[in-house]
């Protein structure tokens, strides 16, 4: 199966992400991993650094591609249409295809949280650190032009994160995922 964590910045994606890719004993590839490749050596939003991540991406998809079919793999991404690039919705469309290619089942789980909670965790040091987006401002324009969507995706779900702990809300898409695998 292929389960793909979709979400704004801040909630809780790649937190979960391990949990659940502990829970389930699959393989994580988070967005970062992908795009962090052409932050650091184009400029962002560039046609190298588009090159450079779809480069990237088609090797790291690739090797997904060799995993034995009961590997499970937990992808996350910021999937949304709108606003100024197709980018997004050009990556869904490799996910669907990869989960083509593998004949897998594609799970979309999609985290979201309060204001409050997605204001706090975007603050947190780790996420400076990691170059993640973390100006609640620029989060506000994007979200003001942008949807988040996963169709395609064979099961699909919403998980209020607010106030759950990461490894409970793993527990809970696991659940999900068991029921409906």
């Amino acid at each position: 199966m292929l389960i793909h964590l979709n979400g704004w910045p801040g909630s809780g994606k790649l937190t979960v992400g391990r949990c659940l890719a502990g829970l389930l004993g699959a393989r994580l590839l988070d967005n970062h991993t992908i795009l962090n490749v052409g932050y650091a050596v184009t400029e962002r939003g560039s046609a190298a650094f588009y090159e450079t991540v779809r480069a990237v991406r088609a090797v790291a998809f690739a090797r997904i591609l060799e995993l034995p079919p009961e590997v499970p793999v937990v992808l996350t991404n910021v999937v949304t249409r709108g606003g100024g690039s197709s980018f997004p919705e050009e990556t869904w469309r490799a996910v669907i295809d990869l989960a083509a290619l593998r004949g897998c089942t594609l799970f979309s789980a999609t985290l979201t949280c309060s204001p409050e909670a997605r204001a706090r965790r975007l603050g947190t040091a780790e996420r400076v650190a990691a170059g993640k987006m973390h100006d609640p401002a620029a989060l506000a324009a994007a979200m003001a032009t942008r949807v988040l969507f996963d169709d395609g995706a064979i099961d699909r779900r919403w998980f209020d994160n607010t106030d759950l702990a990461p490894e409970r809300c793993a527990a809970v898409i696991a659940a999900w995922v068991g029921h409906h695998a």
